[in-house]
C-alpha cells in the first residue's frame, strides 16, 4: 500500500511540481549514477521507483539504443513519463509496479538504478526490495542507486531511517563503490553505491 509520502509524490505528478523540482535538484544525482555506471555494450537497464521518467530517459540515451525500463508505484508518475516520452525515445518502457514485488523475470537485467528510494519504504519493504532488486540481476550484474545518509528523524520512526549496511549483505550484495556525494539539502546528504550480485 502506497505510504502518505507516495501519494504526496502522486499528486505532485499530476500537477507537474515533481518534475520541476527534480529538475532543479537531481541533474548532477543523475549525471553520478550514469557515470558509476560504467554502461557497455548490449546491457538491458532497469529504473526503480522511476518516477516521470527523467533518469530513465537519460538512460536510454546514454546506452545507445538499449532498451531501458522504468517502474514505478505511482500510476501518475507512469502516465506523466509516458507522455514526457512519446516518440522521442522509443528505446524506454514504462509500468506501474512496487519494488517489493517487481513485475520481471529473474536476472532479466544486467544494471538496476534506483534515485532517493529507500526512505520512502516501510522497513521490511526495504529487505524485500533489495532481495527483489537482486533477483532480477544477472549474475555479476549491478545495482547503482543514490540514497539520503540520513532522513529527519522527527518525521519518520527508526525503521524507516535505516538503510542498508545490514540489509546490503542480507540480500547477497557486495558492496563495489561506496561514497558520500553533495547533499542536494542541507540535512540530507547522499550515498552513492554500486553493489554487485555474485556471478
Amino acid at each position: 500500500m502506497p505510504s502518505v509520502m507516495n501519494r504526496i509524490l502522486d499528486l505532485s505528478a499530476a500537477f507537474g511540481l515533481y518534475d520541476r523540482w527534480a529538475k532543479r535538484n537531481l541533474g548532477q544525482v543523475h549525471d553520478t549514477l550514469i557515470e558509476l555506471a560504467d554502461l557497455h555494450g548490449a546491457e538491458e537497464i532497469l529504473d526503480v521507483g522511476c518516477g516521470t521518467g527523467l533518469l530513465s530517459s537519460r538512460l536510454a540515451e546514454a546506452a545507445d539504443r538499449i532498451g531501458v525500463r522504468g517502474v514505478d508505484i505511482s500510476p501518475r508518475m507512469v502516465k506523466a513519463a509516458l507522455n514526457r516520452e512519446g516518440t522521442h525515445i522509443p528505446h524506454v518502457e514504462y509500468q506501474v509496479g512496487t519494488v517489493t514485488r517487481l513485475p520481471y523475470s529473474d536476472g532479466q537485467f544486467n544494471v538496476v538504478f534506483s534515485c532517493l528510494l529507500f526512505h520512502l519504504l516501510k522497513g521490511p519493504d526495504k529487505t524485500s526490495a533489495l532481495r527483489e532488486i537482486s533477483r532480477t540481476l544477472k549474475p555479476g550484474g549491478r545495482y547503482v542507486c543514490a540514497e539520503f545518509e540520513k532522513y529527519p528523524g522527527r518525521l519518520f520512526s527508526r525503521k524507516m531511517l535505516e538503510y542498508p549496511g545490514d540489509l546490503i549483505r542480507a540480500a547477497g550484495f557486495r558492496v563495489r563503490t561506496q561514497f558520500r556525494g553533495s547533499s542536494i539539502t542541507k540535512r540530507r546528504p547522499i550515498i552513492y553505491r554500486v553493489l554487485t550480485k555474485p556471478a
